[in-house]
């Protein structure tokens, strides 16, 4: 008996299984067939979208997990397919009570169903992500939402829906609310769920045509900046350096517009009145901004983005945040207004001559001063001299290649060795594992003379040798391959805005010892691109300044030594230098830097036999090794389109070094001989009782091996 009621009990079990089974079944074929029907017709088929709404509102429904988020994602599309591309703005009651014809009737039945459904989708969204609505008149239906336990998972499901509905139709009824639901995840510390708001605003923005959703966008980000008092995640700035502004308003181009306006006669103020007024009738006609609002547009969002900027440059100690900034002020220092450009440069500069600033700040903060001093507005107005900035970036490439002052630690040659230890740190060079050795034998003897414990590791440069699964910023302090690709953009960005924009106002001095320092710089890089890509700037400085062919004469010294310790290019006698290292790349594992190599140090020969003129145009139009690509090609791309134009050469090379050699085992063929056997020859043979034309083997068929002749 007890067996029976045993089986009945585990029978009604599988029953309960597969009547779950087949509700969830169900459900799924009616979320299915109800989002088809509003795809297929919206106006017609309006019932099923409400039917879609009520499962929001069902316990069956959002009582699992697997459902709900189907429902969930199945709306995201849904109205992602079927909202217009407009707001809809209700009516008023004055509206409502006036008559309008039997079409005008029927879109405005399916705006105001469309919205009224779609305000429940954004108000569920709303509670998953925010926990809460935060309203005195809370729906019934929020408080249900509020009841549920929302998962991790729902939440990001919820937040890819935002974050699709906001690039689908950014202009849309609560669009504004979507933007400031996002932004607390923006600011999150994790990569997984920032990265998708940054991806989606990034995808905005490149997008928007008009630039009113985007001014909205920033005043969201400012507000929330403002919130958090300006402490927050470098996302958030990350953000705003998205932002595709080409062109604001120029203050100085208005003045001299009403200067020029007023020296105009009367027929030609008529004549750009009337232009003016034909540009703006066509935007109208086209829907669009004409180009003067979009320009106020630009202008308004710019402000906004260098207030959250300057903000955090006054008041953040976080190095991160800090850089970011850094960065997006490089982005946009071009579009700098004069009225701004004083206070900036005094805290970049105050930023640059402070010691403790990191190598990529201290790059970008000299990069962002010398693109607001490339605009020839605000030089004319503040008269600056760029020198500090060629002192601080020529101190800061001798960081990049190792060389230190023998005046910046005390203590000997063994502080000495840690002071190069620490700035060879950041490569995977031989020469950097060779002083990281010669580190810790030193650390390891003098712990065994003085009898401290093997565990104490604060002072030393290099506490540990390299283990697997170290980071590039564990103990070493190197730099992986993105950041030296990042470095290496910035650098030679600066260096061109320095020694080619302004080659007519550098002196000789200073570009000799930035082209030893360059060279000098590319023998530590880590990666081959970055190497090559520091060598055509090389040789692009080479074919620029031909007096740089006494860097190739290392027998000639030109008022002492040369100084690699001294960190100003004036005084460290640069014309004494010799770039050998170029001898030591012309070895490198890459094809690309040693074809580089070796045009340097051939320009460098001819232009000492024949003269610089004939240098540059016989390496001009040269080859770089088997790249097809020609040295001219590469010196007209900017730095970062050289270097993955480099990166995609080698890669090509190595995945044909992986290949396995497919050569052709063709038979080698003799050809028919033409030998005529002399006379003295054929005497030989007929006194043997030989004949030549029967007995002389054929040259041409294969002889067979005797021991003996």
């Amino acid at each position: 008996m007890s067996s029976l009621t045993e089986e009945n009990d585990a029978l009604s079990g599988a029953q309960l299984m597969l009547a779950q089974k087949r509700q969830k079944s169900e459900m799924k074929l009616a979320i299915v067939t109800n989002s088809e029907s509003v795809m297929q017709s919206p106006e017609v088929n309006m019932p099923s979208l409400r039917e879609l709404t009520k499962c929001l509102e069902s316990s069956k429904y959002m009582s699992s997990r697997t459902i709900r988020s189907l429902l969930i994602a199945s709306l995201c599309v849904v109205y992602k397919d079927i909202l217009p591309a407009y707001r809809i703005r209700p009516l008023t009651d004055q509206e409502k009570s006036q008559p309008m014809k039997k079409e005008t009737k029927k879109i405005r039945f399916f705006e105001e169903n469309l919205l009224a459904n779609y305000k429940k989708y954004f108000e569920l969204l709303q509670v998953i992500l925010a926990g809460s609505i935060k309203s005195q008149k809370k729906s019934q239906r929020a408080k249900q939402y509020e009841k549920v336990h929302w998962s991790e998972v729902d939440r990001i499901s919820a937040l890819r829906c935002v974050c699709q509905l906001l690039e689908a139709h950014p202009q849309f009824n609560f669009s504004e609310d979507m933007i400031k639901l996002v932004l607390p995840y923006l600011n999150n510390s994790r990569d997984q769920v920032n990265s998708i708001v940054l991806e989606s605003l990034r995808t905005i923005f490149a997008n928007d045509r008009e630039g009113e959703t985007t001014l909205g966008i920033c005043r969201a980000i400012h507000a929330f900046a403002r919130k958090k008092y300006y402490r927050f995640r470098p996302t958030v700035t990350k953000a705003l350096s998205l932002i595709p502004i080409t062109e604001v308003v120029d203050e100085a181009a208005k003045i001299a517009e009403k200067m020029d306006r007023s020296q105009k006669s009367r027929r030609e103020r008529k004549k750009d009145k009337l232009e003016r007024k034909h540009e703006k009738e066509m935007a109208e006609t086209l829907a669009a901004k004409s180009h003067e609002e979009r320009v106020k547009l630009n202008t308004l969002i710019l402000n906004e983005i260098l207030f959250v900027y300057f903000k955090v440059l006054k008041s953040t100690s976080n190095s991160e945040l800090f850089s970011s900034v850094l960065e997006g002020l490089s982005i946009y220092s071009n579009l700098i207004n004069v009225v701004y450009v004083d206070s900036l440069l005094t805290i970049l500069n105050r930023f640059v001559e402070n010691k403790a600033t990191k190598l990529w700040d201290g790059l970008n903060c000299i990069h962002t001063a010398l693109n607001i001093l490339k605009n020839p507005g605000s030089t004319s107005a503040l008269r600056t001299d760029p020198t500090r900035f060629y002192n601080r970036l020529y101190a800061l490439l001798g960081r990049m290649s190792g060389a230190a002052s023998i005046h910046d630690k005390t203590g000997g040659p063994s502080a000495r060795l840690l002071a190069v230890a620490a700035n060879y740190g950041r490569s995977n060079t031989p020469a950097a594992q060779a002083v990281s050795q010669m580190i810790r034998r030193e650390q390891v003897a003098r712990r065994e003379n003085r009898n401290v414990a093997t565990d104490d590791t604060k002072d030393s440069v290099i506490a540990e040798p390299d283990r697997p699964g170290d980071t590039p910023s564990s103990h070493h302090g190197r730099v992986s391959v993105t950041e030296a690709e990042r470095l290496t953009d910035v650098l030679l960005s600066c260096l061109h805005l320095l020694l080619i924009g302004r080659r007519r106002e550098v002196s000789m001095q200073r570009v000799l010892a930035f082209a030893k320092r360059l060279t000098a710089v590319a023998l530590t890089m880590p990666d081959s691109a970055c190497t090559g890509a520091m060598l055509v700037f090389l040789i692009h400085l080479l074919h620029q300044f031909p007096r740089c062919e006494v860097l190739f004469d290392s027998e000639t010294e030109v008022g002492g030594a040369y100084r690699p310790d001294v960190d100003d290019p004036e005084l460290c006698r640069p014309a004494s230098a010799c770039l050998w290292e170029l001898e030591l790349l012309r070895t490198h594992t890459s094809l690309t830097v040693q074809a580089l190599a070796r045009l340097a140090l051939q320009w460098g020969r001819i232009s000492q036999t024949q003269g610089p003129s004939v240098a540059v145009t016989k390496t001009i139009n040269s080859q770089v090794g088997h790249s097809g690509l020609s040295v001219q090609q590469l010196l007209q791309l900017p730095s970062e389109q050289c270097r993955l134009t480099l990166s995609e050469v080698d890669w090509i090379w190595r995945e044909k070094q992986k290949m396995p050699g497919q050569v052709a085992q063709t038979k080698r063929q003799r050809s028919a001989s033409r030998y005529t056997p002399s006379a003295w020859f054929c005497n030989a043979l007929a006194s043997v009782g030989l004949c030549v034309t029967d007995e002389l083997p054929s040259l041409s068929a294969k002889r067979p091996r005797t021991d003996s002749f």
